[in-house]
């Protein structure tokens, strides 16, 4: 036994048959355990259990006496092999550990992908020039000679249009842009899609513009998305001299709020300028968002202003405001609230029409409604808004069915009633309604039933999504 224990080749041999499991063992369950995580460091640990570690291995044998005589070629392979992968192992955890999950706006955020490519290249490039003249005593002093030659005439013969990617790199090194962010060049607008060494693409209304980022940086821009406020949409609307200004602008604020794109973290504001002009500013959550609101906001502010009575554009002429639009309105709602042919003819001095375009609110929560209108023409889209889940729709409501059925019973809604189409409604006044319920007392029941009814949809509803009906204010519009 002692005989064998003296051997040169016993250690080593009891390294790798015992050793060698067990490292990879250990390894195993580190990689798994990195794995779990989701760290980028679980290739490299895997990398060095299923190729280093087991080339190491090898390597123990073959440096023992009488394993490697001579200048064998095998042995040097071998060698050759493990100098590669402890280069490409250790490059790979440098890059994990600087440049993975860097601070936002940190250097290393910063730090152009390309530097650090190039810088991984010239480390590749001496680590195997190293095992090169370590393994195989090769003359790399030439090969290095041969390189710095030929950089420096490739240099001269490319040196505008190098300048011109340093200048580039540079612009993406001092990062005053990210992926996502809207940028104005000249006449053109767009967002930022891709960031290279080379160019930056960016999304426009026309398809991908591409910018070289030398010509970036020499030029000017406006970086749209990281003004310290939001990112305002401007335009001009004229009125009537005769609407008074006070009116007009807390209309323009009220349509401009209502907008489901603008931000939440500023006010819309409006200015009254000479002439009967005033200056509409609407704050967005991203630039990329103007077109469509301010077409939403020009769409909307002209149902608004006919509801309220001015003048947009100078306007005052309006043909669909009629007496005999109101009788025929009066009339289809009749059958709903139990009135004779007679009764409808003494509300056309009480009741008026409205009309909304699609995305309306035409019902708010927390609102206690003074007027409940009917559905003469179009669809409203009946819902709760939650924090969680957004707007839960209830139901659809159709021509004929009232919304802000709350009005009678003075009671605050929880609902949100949202036209999907042009609608069409005739309104009529609280006051309205209780004569008609002083005459009628059935039109009082009919209102419980339906607001009754509206609650179960609700319920039902919000319990599909994870949600329960407030218990305090059980009532919908």
């Amino acid at each position: 036994m002692a005989d064998i224990v003296s051997q040169p080749w016993f250690w080593p041999a009891v390294i790798v048959s015992v050793g060698l499991p067990l490292a990879l063992i250990l390894l195993t369950e580190f990689h798994n355990a990195l794995a779990r995580r989701n760290s980028r460091a679980a290739p490299i640990v895997l990398m060095v259990r299923n190729y280093l570690v087991p080339v190491a291995g090898v390597l123990v044998l073959i440096s023992q006496p009488g394993a490697w005589q001579g200048e064998g070629t095998w042995p040097r392979v071998i060698w050759t092999i493990f100098g590669l992968l402890v280069i490409v192992v250790t490059i790979n955890a440098i890059n994990h550990l600087v440049f993975h999950r860097a601070e936002k706006g940190s250097w290393r955020d910063r730090f152009p992908k390309i530097f650090s490519d190039l810088i991984r290249f010239v480390f590749i490039v001496l680590g195997i020039a190293a095992v090169f003249w370590w393994v195989w005593d090769a003359d790399v002093a030439g090969v290095f000679a041969a390189l710095g030659v030929t950089s420096i005439v490739v240099g001269l013969a490319l040196q505008h249009a190098v300048g011109s990617v340093v200048s580039g790199l540079f612009l993406i090194f001092e990062s005053p842009f990210e992926l996502g962010d809207w940028i104005e060049v000249g006449d053109e607008r767009g967002q930022i899609i891709e960031v290279n060494w080379r160019a930056v693409h960016l999304d426009t209304a026309n398809g991908i513009l591409v910018i070289p980022t030398a010509e970036l940086a020499g030029s000017s821009f406006v970086n749209l998305s990281r003004s310290p406020s939001p990112y305002e949409a401007g335009t001009e609307l004229l009125f009537s001299t005769d609407d008074p200004p006070g009116r007009v602008r807390e209309l323009l604020v009220q349509v401009a709020r209502d907008i489901p794109l603008v931000s939440e973290d500023a006010e819309p504001y409006a200015a009254a300028l000479p002439g009967a002009r005033f200056e509409v500013a609407i704050p967005l959550r991203s630039p990329g968002d103007r077109f469509a609101v301010l077409n939403a906001f020009n769409t909307r502010v002209w149902y608004a202003a006919r509801r309220a009575g001015l003048h947009l554009d100078g306007d005052i002429t309006d043909v669909w405001h009629t007496p005999g639009r109101l009788q025929d309105a009066l009339r289809k709602i009749a059958p709903a609230l139990s009135l004779k042919p007679g009764e409808t003819d003494a509300l056309a001095g009480r009741a008026r029409l409205e009309r909304y375009c699609s995305g309306e609110s035409i019902l708010r929560p927390g609102m206690i409604p003074n007027e409940t209108r009917f559905i003469l023409e179009g669809t409203v889209t009946l819902g709760i808004p939650t924090e969680e889940h957004g707007f839960v729709q209830v139901a659809q409501l159709a021509p004929g069915d009232p919304i802000g059925i709350t009005a009678l019973s003075r009671t605050q809604t929880i609902s949100r009633a949202v036209a999907s189409s042009e609608v069409d409604v005739v309104v009529l006044p609280v006051q309205v309604l209780d004569d008609i319920v002083r005459t009628h007392p059935v039109v009082a029941r009919e209102f419980v039933r339906e607001s009754e009814n509206r609650v179960h949809h609700a319920r039902t509803a919000l319990t599909a999504v994870g949600e329960r009906l407030p218990l305090a204010r059980r009532v919908l519009g």
